[in-house]
């Protein structure tokens, strides 16, 4: 039996502070840039949260706003999630982070 600790294309994303549910700020490490519009608008439209994009660093849906800074060595997202219940908002949290960690590009998005 083998046992995979990290996936290939996998990107390191650390919760870097946790509030409340559907408030977070993720810090994610790399050696290039990513377009982080295109991984986290994705499970967005398949969630049914009518996302879009508000500039280049940012995406709002009805449930709040994603907000990123990217630096030449790191990413700060930073996800704030105000409305819906309690229970919409983490399991929204969670398919937003695993989608930054483990999520593909789409072009045309």
């Amino acid at each position: 039996m083998s046992v995979r600790l990290f996936h290939r294309g996998a990107r390191l994303v650390f919760v870097a502070r946790h509030r409340s549910p559907g408030d977070a700020r993720w810090w994610a490490p790399s050696l290039r840039r990513h377009d982080w519009g295109s991984i986290l608008l994705h499970p967005l439209v398949l969630l049914g949260l009518e996302p879009h994009l508000d500039d280049p660093e940012s995406i709002s849906c009805r449930l709040g706003r994603l907000v990123w800074t990217s630096g030449a060595y790191w990413t700060t997202i930073e996800l704030h999630l105000n409305a819906g219940s309690t229970t919409k908002r983490k399991l929204v949290a969670a398919a937003l982070l695993k989608a930054a960690r483990y999520g593909r590009y789409r072009s045309g998005s």
